[in-house]
């Protein structure tokens, strides 16, 4: 038996597996999509229910989106800033503490801001019934009940509950074109001299 590889890119790698069997041999083609490289970003919102269980049914649309990393799994936690939880995939959060890790261990304040950061961090997966099943101890640390949006935020998704999550993006026109010009352009409000 013999084993050879060829990488396309960084996402897929096509695996040659050769098999002598008796006076027979026989060649098998063999692709394994390189989950670790994807650069998935979420797109849609999503309403949903939770039960009682804390269990989420994710909708077609965004089970197709994390399909291709399904089976590497989820880590869930508190927003550190909303009053939400946010769900990243198991690479995303991977890249997230390396990124972490590169802080010094011996900085107070590093090490408080890491513990707050990740307080209440879970790993979750999706079942084959496409439902979420979120422990009850994180999902009230968010304060949701019944009704859920699922919101992207680049590669992680929030889960909000229904009112938080209207409340937190409801602005006048005002506000919201306040909001574009200091984000998207650098603006700073008027009277800030900094």
């Amino acid at each position: 038996m013999q084993k050879r590889a060829q990488k396309w890119g960084n996402l897929l790698t096509k695996w040659f597996l050769v098999v002598k069997c008796g006076n027979n041999i026989y060649i098998f083609e063999l692709y394994k999509l390189n989950t670790s490289n994807l650069d998935i970003y979420f797109f849609g919102t999503f309403n949903c229910k939770a039960d009682a269980k804390g269990r989420i049914m994710l909708p077609v649309a965004l089970r197709n989106q994390v399909a291709p990393i399904l089976k590497d799994g989820f880590f869930i936690k508190k927003s550190y800033l909303s009053e939400c939880l946010e769900l990243y995939p198991a690479y995303e959060w991977h890249r997230v503490m390396a990124e972490l890790n590169e802080k010094s261990r011996f900085d107070e304040e590093n090490l408080q801001f890491i513990r707050m950061y990740t307080a209440g961090l879970r790993q979750v997966e999706v079942d084959a019934t496409g439902r979420l099943l979120i422990p009850k101890d994180i999902i009230s640390l968010a304060g949701i009940s019944k009704e859920v949006v699922i919101a992207p935020i680049g590669k992680r998704l929030e889960i909000w509950d229904k009112k938080a999550y209207d409340e937190s993006i409801s602005a006048t026109k005002e506000e919201k074109v306040k909001l574009a010009k200091r984000v998207m352009l650098g603006e700073k409000p008027s009277g800030d001299v900094s």
